[in-house]
């Protein structure tokens, strides 16, 4: 709740997912997929068991709010911002968590199940757990994405 959010809009609305309601969920996203047509039923088994990837999932929805004054992809960085903050609280407590997004963010079936508005958009599946091997990021060397930027006229 402490995210950065321009005008102080909280565009944001998060949606806990742990137990039954997971394997629910299963059934909402192998629905979603069964949505274009005929799909393998492979990928329908692969949709209908994301949600046990862990133990609990955080929906992170905007729901933007209409002003002039702030944009709503300033709202949707809003819900972003808090979603990193999760991560890092969530690692503070020593437990791991993956943000995802994929077609099921996008899918009006899922938006529907969490009542996610016509201008509303998921920003990710937070989904939340112990891990079972450490994961250690790559180094990356900041060079390649930072650059000290002068201006000459």
């Amino acid at each position: 709740m402490r995210a950065p959010d321009h005008a102080r809009l909280k565009p944001w609305r998060f949606h806990v997912v742990e137990g039954e309601a997971l394997v629910s969920l299963g059934q909402v996203f192998e629905d979603a997929a069964s949505e274009s047509g005929a799909v393998a039923e492979d990928k329908l088994t692969k949709c209908r068991n994301m949600p046990l990837r862990a133990p609990l999932m955080i929906v992170a929805v905007c729901e933007p709010i209409t002003t002039p004054k702030v944009p709503a992809l300033d709202q949707v960085l809003a819900v972003g911002a808090a979603v990193q903050n999760m991560q890092l609280a969530i690692s503070s407590l020593g437990y791991g968590s993956i943000w995802r997004t994929g077609e099921m963010a996008t899918s009006e079936v899922v938006k529907k199940a969490f009542n996610v508005s016509s201008e509303g958009e998921i920003v990710g599946f937070l989904y939340v757990g112990t891990p079972e091997k450490p994961m250690t990021p790559p180094e990356t060397p900041f060079e390649q994405y930072v650059t000290k930027w002068e201006y000459n006229r």
